[in-house]
């Protein structure tokens, strides 16, 4: 799904818990509404309503808030993904440096922004203070979905 966020898209990318027992059968979006009718519908209402408690308009749709094929998604990831890497390359240093932009990085080979782990940009970062992830209780880990079928 792609939002309209100030003048850019802003893209959503729905995915699913290889551990959820539907998951087999869940390889396309079209897969989705096959077996969980209207839940692409009520995830995209969600999306338009979500920021109104704070106080912020709904949201705008691109694509008629069409949600895209599993092949568009991985296209579009793959488009973004070159454009980091052109931002953190010296094709893009001259941009970044323009608007600020900090393109350190440990990956990008020949960007004027990578740097080593004993680097003091790296070994200056806070520790990480995540924990594991506190196990959820089953009477509340469920899935629901909406159906406009009649029961």
């Amino acid at each position: 799904m792609a939002l309209l966020d100030e003048g850019e898209t802003d893209w959503k990318v729905l995915v699913v818990d290889v551990n959820y027992p539907l998951a087999p059968r869940l390889n396309d979006i079209e897969d989705v509404e096959r077996h969980l009718p209207g839940l692409i519908r009520a995830t995209n209402e969600w999306f338009r309503i979500y920021k109104i408690p704070d106080g912020k308009p709904e949201n705008v749709f691109a694509f008629s808030g069409e949600a895209k094929s599993k092949k568009y998604a991985v296209e579009i990831i793959h488009e973004c993904h070159e454009a980091w890497k052109k931002l953190v390359s010296a094709e893009g240093a001259s941009k970044a440096d323009a608007h600020s932009i900090n393109t350190a990085n440990l990956t990008v080979k020949g960007s004027k922004g990578l740097i080593s782990t004993s680097d003091q940009a790296y070994t200056g970062l806070p520790a990480d203070s995540r924990k594991p992830a506190a196990p959820i209780d089953p009477s509340i880990s469920k899935s629901f979905f909406i159906s406009s079928a009649s029961a």
